[in-house]
Order: structure tokens, then C-alpha cells, then sequence
């Protein structure tokens, strides 16, 4: 009874990773099922934050210096991301001990989410900083700034809100799809191993292979085919939609169909296995 009832729910949650998945537009449920107030799409956004010593809180003492936070934030599985990044400042007091990007709006100090640099440099710069899910929803949001530390001034010297504008992928924005250029070999080895990942995650439950209607799309004649969306767009469904569809269930969603129930029950499949159940998928015909 127990083992029934497992494959149940996997083949209902499965429902939501090919044809059901895709909407950040949408506000996707968390681990405990309940909506996300901030959701975070992917795709890139570059950062600015213009520091001043007159926004810091408290206000430092002596303090006259200002400086420039510049970068680009990368999210292709959201919500976590990472950002390379550029830090230029003068006039401080003394030398940099420490630079961190902290979650808190205007006027408003609050805790560290990403470690830039300490001590620091002007012109200091990092291809790779990780950013969390927490990090990345306050700076998308614009509650995140760049704080700049001296010895004078161990609260901070001077300090800069960061401001983020999607640029998404060609023609995309911040629903851009980050694996829109990707496409899969279509080689036995792929197709099998993609078959069985179907049958690990009963997949065929919800998905028909033969064009009959189901609490899923069919998977018949799927790859390739004109997909339309709730938001009212209509995409094709390349190897790119296919593979994002599985990776990332919520960020657009089949017109007909609801977000959350993938992402509810297990979560994010990994990119590697959305690949390979994409070459399955699209010997499906």
C-alpha cells in the first residue's frame, strides 16, 4: 500500500516537469508548500550601487569617501546565483578592511550575505561570488546594499544600495531561458538512460507516449511542437524549453495547467538527468 502510494505522488509530481513546468512569473510554493512572496527568475541581471558615506547607519565619523559597486548576477537555477563583480571607492579614512554585500533596506543595517573582499582594494574584482537564495531575492528586490569597512569606521565608511535590471538572453528579459541555446545529442546511450530516469520518476504516469490526454501533456510529438503558455505567449519547445521545463518546473507554466506540484513534492531535477530525460523525450514521436 505504502509502495503504491509513493509512485502515486511521484507520477502527480511529475506532471509538473515537462509541458506543466515554467512560470517565475508565478509565485512558486517552497519546501513547505506554501506560495514564495519574492520569487526569483532566471536568468542575468546586472548590479550597481553608488556608495556614500552620507547613506551609511550610523552615520561614520570623518567620513568623506565615496565609491562604485558594478556586476553581473547569473541565476540559472533559481533562486541561487552568482555575481562577478567590480568594487572602486577614495577618499576613506584609512585602508579598506573588509567590503560585504548585506541584506537591509535604505537607512536599515542588516546582515552579511555575500563577503566581497578583506582587506580591500580599490578596483578589487571576483569572476565568481556565490550568491543564496536569500542573498539573491534582496538584491533582485533592492534590499540589498554594499558596505565598505574601515578601522575608523568598523560599522561601515561608506555604503551603496544595489540596483538590479534584467537582461535576461536574447529577447528574454528576466523569464529568459538560460538554456535556450543548449540542445541535446540525440545518442542511444542518452535515450536509455533518459527512458529509465522516466521510469525512476514515474513520469509516464501523468505523460502519455501515445497523444492520449492525461493530468500531463503527452509526450508524443512533444519536442518541437508549439507550446502556449498562460502568460499568453506561444514558445517552441526546443531542447532548451524541454530541458528547463524538467530543471526549473515553475518558471512558465502550460496554459491549462498549475505551478508548484514538481517543485512541492521533490524539488529541482538535476541538470545533467533533465538532459538526458530531454533525448527520451524527444525520441518520442
Amino acid at each position: 500500500m505504502k509502495k503504491r502510494l509513493r509512485i502515486g505522488v511521484a507520477a502527480a509530481v511529475v506532471a509538473g516537469a515537462v509541458g506543466v513546468g515554467l512560470a517565475a512569473a508565478h509565485s512558486s510554493p517552497d519546501a513547505r508548500g506554501q506560495a514564495d512572496p519574492n520569487p526569483v527568475a532566471a536568468g542575468k541581471y546586472t548590479l550597481k550601487a553608488t556608495l556614500r558615506a552620507r547613506s551609511e547607519v550610523p552615520r561614520p565619523k570623518g567620513a568623506s569617501g565615496s565609491g562604485t559597486f558594478t556586476g553581473t548576477l547569473t541565476i540559472v537555477r533559481a533562486p541561487k546565483g552568482t555575481i562577478s563583480w567590480r568594487l572602486r571607492f577614495s577618499g576613506l579614512t584609512g585602508r579598506a578592511t573588509a567590503a560585504h554585500i548585506h541584506v537591509g533596506k535604505v537607512g536599515k543595517s542588516g546582515p552579511v550575505v555575500v563577503p566581497l573582499c578583506g582587506p580591500c582594494v580599490s578596483g578589487v574584482h571576483k569572476a565568481s561570488s556565490a550568491a543564496s537564495a536569500t542573498a539573491t531575492r534582496a538584491i533582485i528586490n533592492g534590499t540589498a546594499y554594499v558596505n565598505v569597512h574601515t578601522q575608523a569606521n568598523p560599522g561601515g565608511e561608506i555604503r551603496g544600495q544595489i540596483t538590479a535590471k534584467s537582461i535576461g538572453n536574447k529577447g528574454g528579459g528576466a523569464n529568459a531561458n538560460p538554456y535556450g541555446n543548449m540542445t541535446v545529442p540525440q545518442t542511444a546511450a542518452n535515450i536509455a538512460r533518459g527512458k529509465a530516469l522516466s521510469a525512476k520518476y514515474s513520469c509516464e504516469g501523468c505523460h502519455t507516449l501515445n497523444g492520449a490526454k492525461s493530468t500531463g501533456p503527452t509526450w508524443k510529438g512533444l519536442a518541437g511542437s508549439r507550446v502556449h503558455l498562460t502568460t499568453g505567449k506561444t514558445v517552441v519547445a526546443t531542447d532548451g524549453y524541454l530541458i528547463w521545463s524538467i530543471e526549473q518546473p515553475d518558471a512558465q507554466i502550460v496554459s491549462g495547467y498549475s505551478s508548484g506540484i514538481m517543485t512541492t513534492a521533490i524539488g529541482n531535477i538535476p541538470l545533467a538527468e533533465a538532459r538526458a530525460m530531454t533525448a527520451y523525450i524527444k525520441s518520442v514521436k
